[in-house]
């Protein structure tokens, strides 16, 4: 996994912050992104099934990560979807998105942790926080991006279980934004990696 991560322009730290959801990494061992840029003014957050980095520059996550397995995937197909987007109370107000800044845009609101492999309300609930969301075009989010989402899903079935990261990135030097607030990626990312077969993949979907 840590090739995965170095090529889409991240390094790995020792998660000294994210110590109580360390069980959605790999080793313990979380990204951290080297543009100073976005580096800047972010907070890791502990949330219900997942983990997040989220930048109040962007006002958007710019990663989360999870670890899958059979149990999870099972227990997530019994609790149908209940949409509660929110904007979330541990940040700061002035590093919110808020849901204002979504409406009207034509983007819509891309889970990068995805509510299908939430296992109780609970984690749903958390899932629909906009610190786990970034704009995204409707047909990638839709169609492409939800059938990368079903492809992780397919190969933790397949063996048993996967940890993966999913970010977004800022290439290009023009970077559209929504109520002149929240920044909008240029590409979504999903990094996978396999213990059983100590294998990794990852996808990469230009948004704009």
């Amino acid at each position: 996994m840590a090739v995965l991560l170095v090529a889409t322009g991240i390094t790995q730290a020792h998660a000294d912050d994210l110590t109580q959801c360390s069980q959605s990494f790999y080793g313990g061992v979380y990204p951290e992104f080297t543009n100073t840029k976005l580096k800047k003014d972010t907070q890791a957050l502990c949330m219900d099934g997942f983990a997040v980095m989220y930048s109040g520059v962007s006002r958007t996550p710019l990663w989360s990560a999870e670890y899958l397995d059979r149990t999870r995937l099972q227990q997530a197909k019994q609790i149908d979807r209940e949409d509660s987007f929110h904007e979330e109370s541990k940040l700061p107000k002035s590093a919110r998105a808020s849901l204002s800044d979504y409406s009207g845009s034509g983007y819509d609101r891309g889970l990068l942790a995805p509510n299908a492999n939430m296992a109780n309300r609970s984690q749903q609930y958390d899932s629909f926080s906009l610190a786990n969301i970034a704009p995204q075009s409707p047909r990638n989010n839709r169609y492409t991006w939800r059938n990368i989402e079903s492809a992780t899903r397919y190969l933790t079935q397949q063996y048993g279980d996967v940890y993966t990261v999913t970010g977004v990135a800022f290439i290009g030097k023009k970077t559209k934004r929504l109520a002149d607030r929240v920044l909008v990626p240029s590409h979504f990312f999903k990094a996978v990696y396999i213990p059983a077969i100590n294998q990794s993949g990852r996808g990469i979907l230009r948004t704009q």
